[in-house]
């Protein structure tokens, strides 16, 4: 597990691309105005956090944070398009905005990077006071400086620096929750995570399973979850998130004749069912993070990445990892099949058995 965000090989070329592109923006650059971070009177300010929907998750403090830090601020939050509505149903900014882009999906047209830059310059209308951008992606940081806005801030792990009024220099290792919340100091923001030890515990509700995820390369085997489904139908219920990755696991549920409820839904359908349950188990996905901030106990389950950069934070989380690091011949360069099938289901049923415990006895 080696603590980085990002694919080495991606941070060589992005440097490279750098050192060809500067001398071109700092040239702009020379006829930008200057302003201090340390103004009081932001009236807007523009978040960028739209890579994926989980993303919003760790950054739900930070807002709450901003929003608290300039009461008198239009704060917008730009989203991918698929957390955009759970995002207004929570409240996370005064506006939501969801945006796709298409390094974020790997299109690589030249008129979707036309369009995105356009979508950009659309911003400069509002004269936005601050614009920041937590990702550090060189990419992201492009997409920053055609906003133009009075000030911006964010890292630059890949480069980049030209691209904002106040670059910063990336923090290593930490959670990405905390990498924002560091960033965010800079203008004077206490660095303080909100909600860690919030509980929303339905002690009648069931044990749901949430099985799928974007890349199968971090997810449990399929077997793992029927077995795990098995163990714990005897004395819970079960419920499972239907996703287009989950339908033969459905269907070896339904075939051992196990009682158990199916969820099928949106996102704000699928929060406000959440609530209503005992426990959330999951692979390193997006539920995992929305579970921890409604407060339901949550386990999740990491193979090869490291669970201290992206994990569901929270009083009532049980990170389940492999006991030996990883030494696999793989094709990714963080996530690992055989890492995934390391893990046995004794040691998730236990977890499961302890956490509920601990739970039952805080009550």
């Amino acid at each position: 597990m080696n603590g980085q965000l990002y694919n080495p090989y991606f941070i060589f070329w992005s440097r490279i691309i750098n050192i060809l592109i500067w001398p071109f923006y700092s040239c702009f650059n020379l006829f930008r105005k200057s302003y201090s971070l340390n103004d009081k009177n932001i009236k807007s300010i523009l978040i960028c956090q739209y890579h994926r929907i989980g993303d919003v998750f760790l950054i739900a403090s930070v807002l709450r944070s901003i929003k608290k830090r300039y009461p008198q601020a239009h704060v917008i939050l730009l989203c991918c398009r698929g957390a955009e509505k759970l995002s207004q149903d929570l409240d996370l900014a005064h506006e939501i905005i969801g945006v796709e882009v298409p390094w974020t999906n790997w299109h690589w047209s030249l008129i979707k990077w036309i369009k995105a830059r356009s979508f950009a310059r659309n911003f400069r209308k509002r004269d936005i006071d601050i614009a920041i951008d937590f990702k550090g992606d060189l990419r992201n940081s492009w997409f920053l400086w055609h906003v133009r806005s009075k000030m911006s801030l964010g890292y630059t792990d890949t480069g980049g620096s030209f691209f904002y009024t106040h670059p910063q220099q990336p923090p290593m290792g930490v959670h990405q929750t905390e990498r924002a919340l560091r960033l965010i100091s800079h203008l004077g923001i206490d660095s303080v995570m909100f909600n860690e030890n919030k509980l929303y515990f339905k002690d009648q509700g069931a044990i749901v399973f949430h099985a799928g995820g974007s890349d199968p390369r971090r997810a449990w085997p399929e077997n793992r979850w029927v077995k795990l489904a098995e163990t714990l139908s005897i004395t819970h219920q079960i419920a499972i998130v239907k996703t287009p990755e989950t339908a033969t696991f459905i269907e070896r549920i339904k075939e051992r004749e196990l009682k158990l409820e199916i969820f099928d839904g949106d996102l704000v359908q699928f929060k406000n069912w959440l609530i209503n349950q005992k426990m959330l188990i999951g692979n390193d996905s997006m539920p995992g993070h929305l579970a921890a901030y409604i407060g339901i106990p949550v386990i999740s389950i990491f193979g090869s990445q490291d669970p201290n950069l992206t994990c569901p934070i929270g009083k009532w989380i049980t990170i389940i990892q492999p006991h030996e690091p990883c030494e696999h011949e793989r094709n990714h360069w963080r996530f690992c099949q055989k890492c995934m099938e390391t893990i046995d289901v004794e040691l998730v049923s236990g977890e499961v058995t302890k956490l509920l415990a601990r739970v039952q006895a805080s009550e």
